[in-house]
């Protein structure tokens, strides 16, 4: 049900920016993607592919928001990370700084104990801070959630997302920016997820921009034999357009 979510996401997406290229519409568009790559090669042969997109799509009040990333890594030959995720939001903006939200979201990651995790539901999304310098949004959901392990049977809950994105313009071509989320389930709420990104981007010029990241997905109770801690390091080379 998921896929067939992200299925229709990725269709009005595509629908809307034809629309904006054909002119009825007063529309706006803009999207940011990350590549990074490592080839290592001594007493451990590693490499690693990672990659990160954001596309966003405004029509009047309305606002469409997708968001990708994945990341395969190797060592010495042998898979060591297989993760990518997606997610999709719907905003309608009837204030300058508050919004009515609908997220879709699906996540695979073959380390992590789980075969897929999916969720989808309505929220509401503040917008505390937007200034030249500094810029803080929160957003919250209340969401039906799908988690299926790789041992276990598949479970069904209604589950609880709370995430904020912070971000300070240093300089002009120097920008620090903090993305984190919570997810927990409210049937059980030992079970949690979560994720935490915090990247520092310097612009070499109006498109292109180079940056390091480092990313924390914590599980409070993953299936064995999985790790509660998953973090990556990245350096990347950044385009925005």
């Amino acid at each position: 049900m998921v896929k067939q979510f992200l299925g229709c996401a990725l269709f009005w997406i595509s629908l809307s920016a034809q629309e904006c290229e054909s002119g009825d519409i007063e529309d706006s568009a803009q999207g940011h993607a990350e590549f990074s790559y490592i080839d290592s090669k001594g007493n451990a042969n590693v490499s690693s592919l990672a990659f990160e997109g954001k596309v966003e799509l405004l029509r009047d009040l309305n606002i469409y928001r997708l968001n990708a990333s994945a990341y395969q890594a190797r060592t010495d030959g042998v898979e060591s990370k297989n993760k990518w995720m997606a997610e999709f939001n719907y905003d309608y903006q009837f204030d300058p700084y508050i919004s009515l939200n609908y997220l879709v979201g699906y996540k695979v990651d073959r380390f992590s104990g789980f075969e897929y995790q999916g969720y989808t539901g309505p929220g509401l999304g503040l917008e505390f801070v937007d200034s030249d310098t500094h810029k803080l949004d929160f957003q919250g959901n209340i969401l039906y959630s799908q988690d299926k392990p790789d041992a276990f049977v598949l479970e069904d809950y209604v589950s609880l997302k709370l995430g904020g994105i912070y971000e300070w313009k240093i300089e002009d071509n120097l920008k620090f920016s903090q993305e984190a989320n919570y997810r927990m389930n409210l049937e059980k709420t030992q079970n949690y997820f979560i994720y935490s990104k915090s990247a520092v981007t310097v612009k070499i010029n109006a498109t292109v921009s180079m940056g390091v990241s480092y990313k924390i997905d914590y599980v409070n109770t993953p299936p064995p034999p999985s790790q509660r801690t998953d973090t990556t390091f990245l350096t990347s080379l950044i385009f925005d357009y």
